[in-house]
């Protein structure tokens, strides 16, 4: 098995794929949303799971954007 397949592979693999398992475009746009890549706007969704740079992002909630103001 090769662990570093070359791009080539990888597009043969991927357009085998496609023949074998070929879908409208409306099917792959509700295939997208129900995995939860795209919204229904199409909006990216993954960038919510993953960093700019494919960094894991942490489930933990983010800091306030607007820091908090001393109480008078």
């Amino acid at each position: 098995m090769n662990n570093n397949p070359s791009p080539r592979e990888l597009a043969d693999e991927a357009l085998q794929a496609l023949r074998e398992a070929p879908m409208t475009p409306r099917e792959h746009f509700e295939f997208l949303i129900q995995q939860g890549i795209i919204d229904r706007q199409g909006r990216v969704l993954v960038a919510k799971l993953f960093g700019t740079n494919g960094d894991h992002v942490s489930q933990s909630p983010a800091p306030s954007a607007t820091p908090n103001k001393p109480a008078n």
